[in-house]
């Protein structure tokens, strides 16, 4: 998905330079959330201050969060989810090919250089054998400064490009009572549901520690939710995840079916801000530091690795996502029509309605 949001953000509309979406990549990939969100925040907040970074925010996840919400009361009315496991099989296929798609996508612009490619190389092991995501960026970062290569395309932002980000500051005097809001509001779920008030905190909390994107999220939800609280059983868990999956969003969209099987539409409400908001204020706190930090020329070889490390990761996924979705002729034959209608520029909406189409017309219906 991040090379979806580069080809609209800096390709189609050129609201942010190249080299600057690659700096919201190596900040994003520092800090705890999902990453796809910090993404979208990073570019909002370049825009247009901290009103920009919550637009686009809302605006991204919104399409997911209806979705889902729609998925969702159809799960637990009807309990049968023929159609979504068809669904599901065909639209897997298809965002193989989306995130061969982003691989390529970003490669062009990160691996500069055969020691970055290297870095990337080396960072795909640390990540398959499961290492701390953080362990992997720090060596990465080290490595980086180890081998020193070139950032040629990551050259140091102009007065000018900072200057608007500079002018910003007095945007912290909204972000003040917006946090209190957010956190007063899920404290004052007690009196709806006290279990929501727990489940929001505490996806609140994940959202602030978990690094490394949606995916490292997983886990540590499971434990809270269904072996430590008992609010889904595993198998609602893993459906769940399934149906986050085929929406238009990030991954942890999911948060937002475990807080409907609680307390319905306002369930998932105040189970999305929970899981979304931690990383919003880190994000939105950090950029202008990071843009000082970033002028330093050993930061910007530490950045350069992470870069590395990223397309490491999305190689990861990507071989994660092949062997779960690639388990017959046509959910291959699906993915390869994917991959060139994105090659051919074909727009995305379009090429998962036509998808989903064929994926219940060959998995359920023929089958």
């Amino acid at each position: 998905m991040s090379g979806q949001i580069k080809q609209v953000v800096v390709g189609d509309y050129g609201w942010i330079r190249e080299q600057e979406f690659l700096h919201g990549i190596a900040l994003c990939q520092l800090i705890p959330g999902a990453t796809n969100v910090q993404l979208v925040t990073y570019v909002g907040y370049r825009l247009r201050g901290i009103w920009g970074a919550l637009f686009s925010a809302v605006a991204f996840t919104l399409p997911a969060f209806i979705a889902i919400v729609i998925l969702s009361a159809i799960y637990f009315k009807m309990q049968t989810l023929w159609f979504i496991e068809a669904l599901f099989k065909g639209l897997g296929a298809i965002v193989v090919a989306i995130v061969l798609n982003a691989c390529i996508t970003l490669g062009r612009s990160i691996l500069s250089d055969w020691k970055v490619a290297l870095i990337s190389f080396l960072s795909f092991f640390g990540f398959f054998f499961r290492w701390n995501v953080i362990l992997i960026f720090i060596l990465a970062a080290l490595a980086a400064l180890l081998l020193n290569p070139k950032g040629s395309k990551l050259k140091p932002p102009s007065h000018e490009e900072l200057n608007p980000t500079m002018k910003k500051g007095k945007d912290y005097l909204i972000l003040g009572p917006v946090i209190i809001l957010v956190y007063l509001g899920l404290v004052l779920c007690y009196v709806i549901n006290p279990q929501l008030t727990y489940l929001s905190l505490t996806l609140s909390k994940i959202g602030a520690l978990a690094f490394g994107g949606g995916f490292t999220m997983i886990p540590l939800i499971q434990y809270e939710v269904v072996d430590h609280f008992h609010w889904l059983t595993t198998k609602e868990f893993l459906d769940g995840i399934a149906l986050g999956q085929i929406t238009p969003g990030p991954i942890m969209i999911t948060a937002t079916f475990i807080g409907y099987k609680l307390s319905g539409l306002i369930g998932a409400l105040m189970a999305t801000i929970g899981i979304f908001s931690s990383s919003f204020f880190i994000l939105v706190l950090l950029i202008p530091h990071y843009d000082r930090l970033r002028r330093i020329e050993i930061v910007k070889t530490m950045e350069q690795g992470i870069l590395g490390s990223f397309i490491g990761m999305l190689g990861l996924v990507l071989y994660n996502f092949g062997r779960a979705a690639f388990v017959d002729i046509p959910s291959i034959i699906l993915a390869g029509a994917a991959f060139l209608a994105l090659l051919k520029k074909i727009g995305l909406p379009y090429i998962l309605l036509s998808g989903g189409i064929l994926s219940i017309l060959i998995f359920g219906f023929l089958k």
